[in-house]
């Protein structure tokens, strides 16, 4: 695994799912791997003084993995406020107000995180994923800045490429 040597530039990214189209998202949380590990709890052993020992197994990472994107709330049928929302509405269940088309919605996808120079220095490439959650950010009468709309990611499988 290659490791990230030069400074990111925090706004050089690019969120792509594929079909979707090229979307503008605001921000992109990158996915978190979580280990998984058994035998922490269990004392394995006593030695001097009654100190106890631990041994942890890992036995790998969660396969699935959740991220989130955050763009811009817009009207413009090709914003990603609008497309992220019919994705979304087509992944959930006509008990709750959507298509009902889950398993043929799941996506595959990539990351990409770029230096100040404008070249590639990281990559994450997910399969099977669809919207989990959207929330909008709160609404303020005195609110200046842009309405913003957190989109939750699951992925059954993600992989750090580059």
């Amino acid at each position: 695994m290659a490791e990230l040597l030069k400074p990111l530039a925090p706004s050089s990214f690019f969120l792509d799912v594929d079909g979707l189209g090229e979307l503008a998202f605001n921000s992109v949380k990158v996915p978190e791997y979580k280990p998984k590990v058994a035998g922490e709890a269990s004392v394995i052993g006593s030695g001097k003084d009654g100190k106890s020992e631990r041994q942890v197994n890992s036995a790998g990472f969660e396969e699935v993995v959740t991220f989130e994107a955050v763009c811009i709330s817009s009207p413009s049928p090709t914003s990603a406020s609008v497309v992220m929302w019919k994705w979304f509405k087509d992944c959930l269940p006509p008990s709750d107000g959507g298509n009902g088309k889950w398993a043929d919605s799941k996506k595959t996808g990539s990351i990409f995180a770029y230096d100040n120079d404008d070249n590639m220095v990281a990559q994450w490439d997910f399969k099977e994923a669809w919207p989990q959650k959207m929330s909008i950010a709160e609404l303020d009468v005195n609110g200046k800045d842009y309405l913003k709309e957190t989109w939750t990611l699951v992925c059954e499988n993600c992989t750090r490429v580059v």
